[in-house]
């Protein structure tokens, strides 16, 4: 649908101007808080790593000092030395009882190395003394005591799924060692999973979560209490659960790692960068936990924390705004600039309908007042015209009558005039008798752009000899014509008085006769020539060129004979250049062809480019074996084909005969 209306095509184009400002400013808008966004929940995500961080060491602490007063208990060192005496077993009991009671949950144990004895002392329990049960190293149950015995120098914690107490809790091991630095067993107490994962992972703040890892990236502490459990329980550490199985991408698992090695030797305290764990996107900030050689992942839904959501007011402002700024543009370019418009539209319909007495009052002086009183000035020349236009049509018809006369008169001097520079430059070509007697077969395409070119074609006979030649002067049309007359008599002139038998002196002699005798300073004029001297008795063929090639067709055999790159007559080339004669051995039955630019140069084809040396070789190949009448005739319709709707570009001349 066409929109005639200028108002209607004012208020689209101000909203969408405006729609499209708009979008640039939100897009700009949401650009910039989606970076405020990115870098308030990276600074909220380190903060809460911090604090998350201080929050665990705060709750293992306790429990880590209390494991290594243990292992340090002289009484507890002493029994393990000696753990079947009575007197030091009964203080070491009253000592574990002691410990027992400070311990978060209440519990306490010691393996020692000696016995691989496991004793727990838990509240309610009264087992007198006795083991719980007796730790063997081929156990998979039983690694963690061994292992223990031998990574762990001080103290170190261990997510465990106990069978015999049929419970899993998060273990702080204390290496307990004699005075010789021996390690002779392991002490400490535990905290139950599901103390451990409320006080640890479980959090109250929206779009927050805590992961524990250890150094290989297994979790320790996570909300999803089956994968703890999991882990607990799976005693091959290949098959545990990782952080890492969470993370789809390659490459966040690599910058974890990363961040784990900088964290782990010290070089920064907070790692923080964009992730996506379990399918969901994250803000993950990552702590290192030296003394219990865990890392503390703080998992930020960003979303949760800050969106743009809280920026709607602004944007409602932003929008409302844009609005009032709108309303105000069209409603002050209504009254300023559509409203006289639309009165002036309603004046020149008044004077399409034939009323030529309107006049508008010019309210302001600007732009629209100038138009106004143009169309005032517009109505009245229209009114006065309209009074004495019989008058003015009858001088005018009169006037554009005479000069038709006149043109018409003047165009059929110049064609005459033309019909006759035809026939005079006609003249100068060879007859067709005298072409078939020296030339035998042959065929001659002959095609001036206009009535005359600057094209012709040269045939002299001597007693032993003919020269034949194709030769393309500077111009078409009149001008090209006349140089073809001067050329043509130098020519003459030059076979006749001074070389009739050296094509390549003839062209030197012509270039100099011609340098003299046309003597132009303004425009620099001269000519293509391809001249052929042939001895059919001899059998003898002598080329020279300038500009011009010969080709010729020896048993399906293509030959280009170049001529020389300097033209002939023009001031810029040198007057004592010397052409090169090309004497060539043809054979009876070989097909020789001389050509001007204008055939190469003509344009056609799909895009236009110039039919071309390549493709007027390939069109000899295919058919110089032919009858010459029927080369003429696919030649021509080839040409034809090329050019197509495509105008002819200059004067086009191929002459063809059989050695």
């Amino acid at each position: 649908m066409r929109i005639r209306r200028l108002k209607t095509k004012f208020i689209i184009i101000v909203v969408a101007v405006s729609v499209a400002v708009g979008i640039a400013t939100l897009t700009a808008f949401y650009t910039s808080t989606s970076g405020i966004i990115a870098e308030f929940a990276r600074r909220f995500a380190v903060k809460e790593a911090l604090l998350e961080k201080n929050r665990i060491i705060s709750v293992i602490d306790r429990e880590v000092v209390l494991a290594q007063k243990m292992a340090d208990d002289a009484a507890l060192k002493e029994w393990a030395l000696a753990e079947h005496d009575p007197v030091k077993k009964g203080r070491a009991f009253t000592e574990l009882e002691s410990y027992r009671t400070l311990f978060r949950d209440r519990s306490c144990f010691i393996a020692l190395a000696s016995s691989g004895n496991y004793y727990i002392n838990t509240r309610g329990a009264d087992r007198q003394g006795q083991p719980l049960m007796t730790l063997d190293p081929a156990k998979p149950d039983d690694k963690w005591f061994y292992d223990g015995l031998r990574m762990i120098d001080s103290y170190a914690l261990n997510l465990d799924y106990n069978t015999t107490l049929r419970e899993t809790r998060v273990w702080l091991n204390a290496v307990m060692k004699d005075k010789n630095g021996k390690k002779i067993g392991l002490c400490g107490g535990g905290i139950t999973l599901t103390d451990f994962l409320d006080e640890i992972v479980h959090t109250k703040e929206k779009g927050l979560a805590a992961i524990l890892i250890d150094r290989s990236g297994v979790i320790q502490a996570h909300q999803d209490r089956s994968i703890v459990e999991r882990n607990a329980t799976e005693r091959d550490s290949t098959k545990k659960t990782t952080i890492f199985s969470l993370m789809a991408d390659p490459s966040q698992q690599e910058l974890l790692r990363s961040a784990l090695a900088s964290l782990a030797a010290g070089k920064s305290e907070v790692e923080a960068f964009p992730a996506r764990l379990a399918g969901r996107n994250h803000l993950v900030a990552v702590s290192f936990m030296p003394g219990v050689g865990w890392f503390n992942v703080v998992l930020v839904d960003t979303a949760s924390v800050m969106s743009v959501r809280e920026f709607l007011p602004i944007i409602a402002i932003m929008l409302i705004s844009l609005l009032l700024v709108i309303v105000t543009i069209a409603i002050l370019m209504n009254r300023m600039v559509l409203t006289p418009l639309t009165r002036l539209t309603d004046a020149s319909r008044a004077v399409a309908d034939g009323r030529y007495d309107v006049t508008l009052e010019v309210v302001k002086e600007d732009e629209i007042g100038e138009l106004t009183g143009t169309f005032n000035a517009m109505t009245r020349t229209i009114l006065d015209y309209t009074n004495n236009l019989e008058v003015m049509v009858r001088e005018r018809t009169e006037e554009l009558a005479a000069a038709n006369r006149m043109l018409e008169a003047s165009q059929q001097r110049i064609t005459e005039s033309i019909r006759y520079a035809r026939m005079i430059q006609s003249s100068i070509l060879p007859d067709s008798r005298l072409l078939e007697d020296c030339l035998g077969r042959h065929f001659i395409l002959f095609r001036p752009k206009e009535m005359v070119g600057g094209d012709f074609y040269y045939l002299r006979t001597f007693p032993d000899h003919f020269l034949t030649a194709v030769i393309d002067c500077t111009g078409h049309g009149v001008p090209g014509a006349f140089m073809t007359m001067t050329v043509n008599a130098v020519l003459n002139h030059v076979v006749d008085m001074i070389c009739s038998d050296d094509p390549a002196r003839i062209l030197a002699e012509l270039h100099r006769v011609l340098r003299k005798t046309l003597n132009l300073r303004q425009v620099d004029v001269g000519l293509d020539i391809a001249l052929c001297l042939v001895d059919r008795q001899g059998g003898r063929l002598v080329f020279a060129g300038a500009g011009l090639s010969l080709y010729i067709v020896s048993r399906g055999e293509i030959r280009e004979v170049k001529g020389d790159h300097r033209r002939v007559g023009y001031r810029s080339s040198r007057s004592d250049f010397a052409y090169t004669n090309h004497e060539l051995l043809v054979s009876a039955g070989d097909s020789c062809y001389l050509c001007s630019d204008g055939l190469l140069d003509q344009a056609g084809g799909r895009k236009g480019f110039g039919f071309g040396s390549d493709r007027f070789r390939t069109m000899l190949g295919a058919y110089g074996q032919a009858d010459m009448q029927a080369q003429a005739a696919i030649f021509e319709r080839l040409l034809n084909d090329y050019r197509g709707e495509y105008p002819q570009r200059d004067d086009m001349t191929l002459i063809g005969f059989q050695y």
